[in-house]
């Protein structure tokens, strides 16, 4: 038994592990300690990060979506519901959409527990969940149906009590606002 929401995929033969690869719904996955994908987050260069973050956010519209076969934007509560379960039972901390505006794009995200963020607390001066930006920017982008961006406003890495992530359309953005400057392109 690994954990609810994984059980199901296993009774229901959907969770794999064929050819020394994991596969959830025919889509390869790993399970890896976080200290492997840490050393990217906690790369001290704003430009890099920019780039990780719109690579990220391009290969979840592009490669996940596609690939899991699921049409966001039909259902905002139940798809909202789905990913707070899924990445909170795959182990990127305890993740909450605590305010969604459907016709406004926007929403705002919380994650407590982000292990990036414990993983860096006190070793990074920017926010530490890149990769979580963007595969939150490609997968409201999908939900709205409409070119959405993510900013890390409050990071548990930056000794606040949790990550907390702004989702709009980038044009809502304050790009005086020196957060956002370092983690968005004004292009």
């Amino acid at each position: 038994m690994l954990n609810n929401f994984y059980d199901k995929f296993i009774f229901t033969g959907t969770l794999k592990f064929t050819h020394s690869n994991f596969y959830l719904t025919n889509i390869p996955f790993l399970i890896s300690p976080i200290e492997t994908l840490t050393g990217i987050s906690s790369v001290q260069d704003a430009e890099f990060q920019k780039k990780l973050y719109l690579a990220v956010k391009k290969s979840t519209m592009q490669g996940l979506l596609p690939q899991f076969n699921i049409n966001l934007g039909m259902e905002k509560e139940k798809e909202t519901k789905l990913i707070e379960e899924f990445f909170a039972f795959s182990g990127w901390g305890a993740i909450q959409v605590i305010d969604m505006q459907t016709e406004a794009k926007r929403a705002i995200i919380v994650i407590d527990n982000s292990p990036f963020a414990q993983a860096l607390k006190g070793k990074t001066t920017l926010p530490a969940d890149t990769i979580m930006r963007g595969t939150l920017a490609g997968l409201f982008s999908a939900i709205f149906k409409e070119e959405i961006d993510c900013v890390e406003v409050e990071c548990g890495a930056l000794s606040n009590e949790r990550c907390k992530f702004i989702i709009k359309p980038k044009i809502e953005f304050d790009f005086t606002n020196a957060s956002v400057q370092q983690q968005l392109s004004h292009e």
